[in-house]
């Protein structure tokens, strides 16, 4: 970018062994923190081809670049970064109030602005944060005091997930086949149990001897089968599949109406995720058969 054209933009240019880094002074007094109550006056970038990026202060790092083939020599540069700065504080207290409603404590930093929650699935605990448009992403998870470390890989949606159990299932369901389910055990109960059909008959029994083991739909459908789910209510469905050996966990959570997001996860992390609509959806089996590329008999439901 010509040296010139970032001047008359008001930047202050240094060149350093190929590195371009400029500086803006603020004067409006807009940029403030409102958490330290610091009005920021300089940012600092760095010049990549026609983008500025942000390298400080704290509070604008990792902020959107900002694009100077879009802008005039006579352009207010610092009404672009205020703009930016106020867009992250609205990002900031949306975020914040929904963490808030699912029962999630959020953390906001005061000096980089860095919204983080935390939450656990035993055995697992996960540091989640939102970037500065929104995004949320798995910044951390932790196995027994051991980081797995393709955490920083998994994005998603917080505001289609209507509680905080299911969040940490969904988040859970990334590691499921690399580290072991403490509940399982309760599952494997359940099913050495003798006289199924006893126990089938008496729900009361059943939540007294696994009140956290899964609900087969199988039952849910035997009960239900004539009623209807209303168009809002919060619906999640998870089951474990078998591929070639290869145990994976898919999992589906219910956005509004017939669309869903899923999620197929095995040991390396995340295989797929996306929205779907419950009338194209073939079935569990027959999908992860056309995904993965092998026969419909190789796929295995090991859930029910």
């Amino acid at each position: 970018m010509d040296r010139a054209f970032l001047e008359q933009l008001g930047l202050d240019v240094t060149d350093a062994d190929g590195v371009v880094e400029a500086e803006l002074e603020l004067q409006t007094g807009q940029a403030l923190n409102p958490l330290t109550r610091r009005t920021i006056d300089r940012v600092a970038f760095t010049v990549m081809g026609d983008r500025l990026l942000y390298v400080g202060p704290p509070e604008f790092v990792g902020a959107q670049p900002i694009n100077l083939a879009f802008l005039s020599p006579g352009a207010r540069l610092e009404d672009l970064v205020v703009a930016t700065l106020n867009e992250h504080l609205f990002q900031l207290e949306r975020r914040s109030n929904e963490l808030t409603a699912l029962g999630i404590s959020p953390h906001v930093d005061p000096m980089s602005l860095q919204l983080t929650a935390e939450l656990e699935r035993p055995p697992l605990k996960f540091t989640i944060g939102a970037s500065r448009t929104g995004q949320f992403r798995l910044l951390r998870a932790v196995n027994d005091g051991v980081e797995l470390t393709n955490a920083t890989q998994n994005v998603f949606e917080l505001s289609e997930f209507f509680e905080k159990r299911a969040l940490e299932e969904f988040l859970f369901a990334f590691y499921s086949d690399i580290v072991e389910d403490p509940r399982a055990s309760l599952d494997e109960l359940r099913k050495r149990t003798p006289e199924p059909a006893t126990i089938k008959s008496s729900p009361t029994m059943i939540q007294a001897l696994a009140p956290d083991s899964g609900l087969p739909f199988k039952d849910l459908f035997a009960a239900f089968g004539d009623a209807m789910v209303p168009p809002r209510s919060p619906l999640e469905v998870v089951a474990d599949v078998r591929v070639k050996g290869q145990q994976l966990r898919f999992a589906a959570a219910r956005v509004q109406g017939n669309t869903f997001r899923g999620l197929l996860a095995g040991p390396t992390g995340k295989v797929w995720a996306d929205r779907f609509e419950l009338d194209d959806f073939p079935g569990i089996r027959a999908f992860v058969a056309e995904l993965m590329s092998v026969p419909f008999d190789e796929v295995e439901v090991v859930s029910e």
